[in-house]
This record gives structure tokens, C-alpha cells and sequence, in this order.
């Protein structure tokens, strides 16, 4: 594998880990349902007035907890697909070099060891990095983290 196609490898992981503009927190969500509401009473020409009193929109206080909590979700949704897919691309990295090493070294015993240990290596750090990712995933799940409401 070339440096032009590490490169691109490393591209495709960083943009794949580095889309967290659709993730929300909690009351955003709740927002986005809100908002959602309104536009269907508004479509069926329901007068909304019963939906403000029931769900009134959000305080400058709510608004800033909920931009406190879009940032936290999206730093970690940031965090876990950068360890999910580092770690991903290290276990695939080492199946290669194991797998590179034993066919380019032909015979040799010793080769064939250095080869080996580097990529069990590799692959045990790349796995020890996708089980941190899962770990922060239950804890973004937790915390109510979701990707925003696709109205289309």
C-alpha cells in the first residue's frame, strides 16, 4: 500500500469520524420534536394554540443547557467513531502485515515471528481502542445523544 492510498485511508476515517453536525442532545431532540408538531397542526390547519400551551417554547436558560448539551454529545460522538475507526483500521492494518509479512519473507522462521507479534500487536491495540469507542457509545446513548430528526 502506496502513501497516496494511506492517505486516503486516513481521509476516508477522519471524514467518517468527523460528521457529528447532525447530533443532538436531549432538548434539542425535543425541540426538533416540537417543531415537528407545529409544522403537522400547521399542514392540517389545527390551531396550535393548545400545542404552545402544552409544550411553550424553550427559556434562554433551557436554550443555553441545550446548546451545553449538542456540544458535549458531538465531542463525544467525535471521540467514539475517532477510537472506533482508529482502532478498526489497525486491526485491519495488522491483518495485513501479518498476512504481507508471511508471503514477502518466503521461509524464514524469525521474519515470520516479528511479522507476527507486530501485527497481533497491532490488532490487540486496535481492539482495546474499539472496545473504549463501544464504552463511550453506552455512555453517549445514555446521556440521551441522538442524531437529529430527518423532516424530509
Amino acid at each position: 500500500m502506496g502513501r497516496p492510498s494511506l492517505v486516503c485511508l486516513f481521509a476516508l476515517t477522519v471524514a467518517t469520524g468527523c460528521a457529528p453536525a447532525s447530533i443532538v442532545g436531549p432538548l434539542s431532540h425535543q425541540e426538533e420534536e416540537r417543531e415537528l408538531l407545529f409544522t403537522r397542526a400547521q399542514k392540517a390547519q389545527v390551531s396550535t394554540d393548545l400545542l404552545e400551551q402544552v409544550m411553550p417554547p424553550p427559556t434562554p436558560e433551557e436554550k443555553k443547557r441545550e446548546d451545553e448539551q449538542d456540544s458535549s454529545c458531538r465531542a463525544s460522538y467525535l471521540w467514539k467513531n475517532g477510537l472506533t475507526y482508529t482502532g478498526s483500521a489497525l486491526v485491519a492494518g495488522a491483518a495485513g502485515l501479518t498476512i504481507g509479512g508471511a508471503y514477502a519473507t518466503g521461509n524464514g522462521d524469525t521474519t515470520k515471528a516479528v511479522f507476527g507479534v507486530t501485527g497481533g500487536t497491532l490488532a490487540l491495540f486496535g481492539t482495546m481502542l474499539v472496545a473504549i469507542g463501544g464504552i463511550l457509545q453506552n455512555n453517549y446513548s445514555d446521556r440521551g445523544c441522538v442524531p437529529r430528526i430527518d423532516t424530509r
